[in-house]
């Protein structure tokens, strides 16, 4: 069997079409040869199979791997790479794109230049068809549904025009549908590529004189003759769309493309009544695709909206005038279907031969009348055109005739599950309750760890959770904690928040005073706690007495607890330990290595592949695993099931939960994958919907209305769409405000902003903490992500000092390590003044970090990169100085006086007096070695 990657249903190996959608899946296998399969693009988008190819470029399926989640990327053909301006074109065009932000449009979320040259697009990964391929398959559609795809085209085209781009080439193919489950069509208009923005606008004119680009069938009479153009081109586009759709064919139709255009400047299209008269179109239709098919612009629809309003006023006219059309009954079920093209054998219920992809024909006494049925929902696709080159658009899509023996498939009326409330009901999680109390039994005396290990979205918080109930209706002292709100590792955020419930301690300006029971040591370390800035000065205590101390403050304060309720237990729960800062877990650690004498459970979780650094001794783990599907089919009552546990694992419940919603929102086939599953969800939710919640996310925080009305502050209607939010299980309402209702839902939003919105917001977010006190490491996060470079290399400076200053080496490098990526993304974007001494210093600092760390050989390598750049001066002293320490390090000693000689007679010449003195006090210590 081989997975379809467009419908993602299985075929058999000998089929070398889909018989579901009719994607060339022998295509797949021979591929073995393209250098891109296989691929890791910037930003992690590992490159699986091709599945289309256009004018622009090859579009492949690929896969971000940090969410498991599916994506389309864009290779732009090498040919056009060496084109005058191509570059430059293409990434005008890429950031355009990025600006649209509407469900009906496909989403571009990533842009950029490989190491090589090679441009790329990343998008949202389309599951549906093009209409030009479901007006051959399905025929003739109805009135309400050609409504209902123009609606969304316009919709769509409405935003993209407010934004000043021009869609330029808008035409069947690049509109996809998907299918719903409630038998409508959810509509995405794609390959804005040729969009350009509106003349007059600040964006340079990089398009070269004399070029006309664009679909003849579907061009406009001033794109024809190149004149400038505004919103009102893509308007007429839609009205040959209408046309084609109503009548069946193209309004102008001729043997050469320049004939056709000819006809567009100078020719009247045909009535459409007139040219199809067996259709019986009204007459407010009529007119309506006539007006948008006006020769001059100015009496054409001036916008997508009003040419919206006339559709429905035609539309509702004509069903309050004629009676509606009855459907037709459902088509009885065939046991086997014979290809007319080739003869082959195929199952009843089949849509395309799985041999040579023609659509199959139901049988005669089965076909329903056209203007009764509407089309069938389409299997998944997502191409410009088939990997092999070809056009799979079959010939004359337009011309009644031609299309005599499509088959007329109709739409299967959406069954409606039981009624489902939420949150789902906890099930089949008895044992590992269970298990988490054995623990908690286990401590009499003394601190004992817990872990429990699972795939992001297995249920690890909600049993946490079910069983933190349990203990305080026990009477025990439950103390619950997780990352910082913005999940940027704020330095000592988790430990704070333990220290403070367990002992009272206020937590902001909380001063000695408040801690005098405390020993020594623990009085040192909670000084350290509470009174640390990031940034300070060096005179810290040393890295190793200060973690002593921090874990002696964690341990006082579970003793002092339990002193508080005698008799109780004291259970501490962290929830996500992986994105809790490096201090805080050095000093869990710590407390669970050397225990308090106390009756304490201290219970993790984390995804497998972090190491907590607990000994096993005394921190015993469970692994959780997916439901099992009896509980799965229980939990779901009649909504859609999973077609098969995931790797034998069973079924994650966030996926049940996510399915289950999926099914009450009608969205028709679900992903398999629940990053998929997840962002098909958010992609469908109304505009305003959608806005808010890429706010909330962005933010990371408790972002409370008055931040969203900074964010959003040409929104209205914000308060309804967090209400529809909050019901969708996107969002929940904490203490200070609105966040996330689950860590995956935000990462899968945060992945599907449309690149330039997901900037805008970044920046307003780093305003925003600037003046209410966010931390250090979350404003750098927004800086960065902001692309606001000086700012962002200042702050991450910042965070990487801080992370040192409290023994957070890990924490450090991954700062110090975000500012080179950083400053070498400026060497080709230059909008630092100095981007190669920001690459030299962010690399001699990481260099540094990855040496104390025993990292040597990703050390030389960094430091080898900043010693290319370095010319000379006080900069190439101090990498080589970096270098030297690595080869002492390493007991090269010779390689380490070569190095620590070459920069000193560096500091000498360029007159850095105080580098040579401490060059020289560097090379009495490696003589003494």
């Amino acid at each position: 069997m081989r997975l379809c990657p467009q419908c993602e249903t299985q075929c058999d190996t000998e089929h070398k079409f889909c018989p579901v959608c009719g994607f060339p899946i022998s295509k797949l296998g021979q591929q073995a040869d393209d250098p891109l399969l296989g691929r890791t693009l910037p930003g992690g988008y590992v490159i699986l199979e091709l599945v289309g190819i256009g004018g622009m470029g090859r579009v492949y399926r690929a896969e971000q791997t940090n969410l498991g989640r599916t994506v389309a990327v864009k290779i732009i053909h090498p040919h056009l790479v060496g084109e005058e301006n191509a570059a430059a074109r293409f990434i005008t065009e890429a950031r355009a794109a990025s600006r649209l932000n509407h469900p009906n449009s496909v989403s571009v979320i990533d842009f950029g230049k490989t190491e090589d040259g090679q441009l790329y697009l990343v998008m949202e990964f389309l599951r549906g068809k093009d209409l030009a391929r479901l007006q051959y398959d399905d025929g003739p559609l109805s009135f309400r549904r050609i409504s209902n795809i123009l609606q969304q085209i316009l919709a769509a085209l409405s935003e993209a025009h407010h934004l000043g781009i021009i869609h330029r080439d808008l035409k069947p193919e690049n509109v996809i549908i998907e299918p719903m489950r409630s038998g409508g069509d959810f509509v995405k208009v794609v390959d804005f590529g040729l969009a350009k923005m509106r003349e007059g606008a600040a964006q340079p004119n990089i398009t070269s004189p004399g070029i006309v680009c664009g679909t003849p069938e579907y061009m406009s009479p001033e794109q024809g003759r190149g004149d400038p153009l505004d919103a009102r081109s893509d308007l007429y586009a839609v009205g040959v769309i209408f046309y084609q759709l109503l009548t069946g064919r193209l309004p102008f139709e001729a043997q050469s493309p320049t004939q056709v255009v000819l006809m567009h400047i100078t020719e009247q299209p045909e009535d459409p009544r007139s040219a199809a008269p067996d259709r019986g179109i009204a007459a407010q239709l009529s007119d309506v695709c006539l007006m948008a098919l006006a020769k001059d612009a100015q009496h054409r629809f001036s916008t997508a909206d009003e040419f919206r309003e006339a559709l429905t006023d035609a539309l509702s006219q004509i069903e309050t005038s004629q009676p509606a059309i009855r459907q037709a009954s459902p088509l009885p079920a065939v046991a086997s279907v014979r290809c007319a093209a080739c003869g082959s054998e195929n199952a009843g219920g089949q849509k395309f031969c799985g041999e040579c992809g023609v659509p199959l024909q139901a049988p005669a006494s089965s076909a329903a009348p056209a203007a009764a049925t509407e089309a069938a929902p389409a299997a998944p696709v997502e191409r410009e055109h088939p990997a092999d080159g070809g056009d799979r658009t079959l010939p004359g899509v337009g011309g009644a005739s031609s299309r005599a023996g499509a088959p007329k498939a109709r739409r299967e009326p959406a069954s409606t599950p039981a009624e489902i409330t939420f949150p789902l009901p906890f099930s089949g999680r008895e044992e590992d309750l269970a298990w988490l109390f054995d623990r908690r039994d286990d401590a009499k005396s003394s601190l004992v760890g817990a872990r429990i290990v699972g795939e992001i979205g297995v249920g690890k918080t909600r049993l946490l959770n079910e069983f933190l109930d349990a203990a305080r209706s026990e009477g025990d002292v439950v103390v619950s904690v997780a990352p910082d709100p913005a999940w940027a590792e704020e330095g000592f955020h988790a430990l704070k928040e333990t220290i403070c419930t367990l002992t009272g301690i206020p937590k902001h300006g909380a001063t000695p005073s408040a801690w005098s029971s405390a020993g020594v040591e623990a009085r040192r370390g909670l000084a350290e706690i509470f009174a640390y800035r990031s940034g300070r000065d060096d005179t810290a205590m040393p890295p190793d007495e200060l973690r002593f101390a921090v874990a002696e403050a964690l341990r006082w304060a579970i003793v002092r607890a339990s002193e508080l309720a005698p008799g109780k237990r004291v259970i501490i729960a962290v929830d996500d330990l992986h994105a809790v800062d490096g201090a805080s877990r050095t000093a869990l650690a710590d407390a669970v290595g050397e225990p308090p004498l106390v009756p304490c459970v201290l219970i993790v979780t984390y995804p497998p592949g972090h190491d907590p650094g607990w000994p096993a001794s005394t921190a015993s783990a469970r692994v959780l695993m997916g439901l099992a599907p009896g509980v799965v089919a229980t939990l779901l009552a009649g909504a859609p099931k999973p077609s098969s546990p995931i790797g034998g694992r069973g079924v994650a419940p966030l996926y049940v939960e996510q399915l289950a919603r999926f099914a009450r929102e009608e969205g028709g086939r679900p992903p398999s994958r629940l990053a998929d599953l997840i962002a098909l969800r958010v992609e469908r939710l109304p505009p305003t919907a959608r806005r808010v919640l890429q706010a909330i996310s962005v933010y990371g925080g408790e972002a409370d209305e008055g931040i969203l009305s900074r964010l959003l502050p040409e929104l209205s209607g914000a308060g309804a769409a967090i209400d529809e939010l909050v019901d969708a299980g996107m969002v929940e309402r904490v203490d200070k405000g609105l966040t996330a209702a689950h860590p995956l839902i935000r990462d899968v939003v945060l992945a599907t902003i449309p690149a330039a919105v997901r900037r805008g917001l970044h920046a307003a977010c780093a305003e925003i903490g600037e003046g209410n006190g966010m931390s250090v490491e979350a404003r750098a996060l927004h800086e960065h992500a902001a692309q606001n470079s000086f700012q962002a290399l200042l702050l991450l400076e910042q965070a990487a000092t801080g992370a040192s200053h409290r023994g957070d080496l890990a924490g450090s490098i991954t700062w110090v390590r975000r500012g080179l990526e950083l400053a070498r993304r400026e060497l080709f974007r230059r909008e630092l003044d100095d981007p190669e001494r920001a690459v030299i210093i962010f690399a001699r600092k990481l260099g540094e970090a990855l040496t104390q760390a025993g990292q040597f050989t990703d050390a030389e390598g960094v430091l080898a990169e900043a010693l290319d750049l370095a010319p000379g001066g006080s900069d190439r002293a101090r990498i080589l100085a970096a270098r030297a320490q690595v080869s002492a390090m390493r007991d090269r000693t010779d390689e380490a006086g070569r190095f620590l000689n070459e920069a000193m007679a560096i500091a000498f010449t360029s007159g850095s007096h105080e580098l040579l003195t401490s060059l020289e006090t560097m090379k009495q210590r490696l003589a003494a070695r």
